[in-house]
């Protein structure tokens, strides 16, 4: 297994950062941002887009799930 498919087994933070595959991953701290290119890496290796898209480690993609605006 390579370092960064480990996801949350690298994570120096405690608590540890949820794991890329786990329904709260995007709750991972941020590692890196570029809001001027619409993306941030979280800990665990997942990719997330400001549509909030995501990708996570192994090359799987997370379509966005905006929540529909109230009126």
């Amino acid at each position: 297994m390579r370092a960064h498919d480990q996801g949350a087994a690298m994570c120096p933070h405690r608590p540890q950062c949820p794991d890329a595959h786990a329904t709260d991953r995007e709750a991972a701290r941020a590692v890196a941002s570029h809001p001027e290119q619409g993306w941030t890496l979280l800990c665990n290796g997942v990719v997330i887009f400001e549509d909030t898209g995501e990708l996570l480690p192994g090359g799987e993609i997370i379509a966005p799930h905006r929540t529909a605006a109230l009126r």
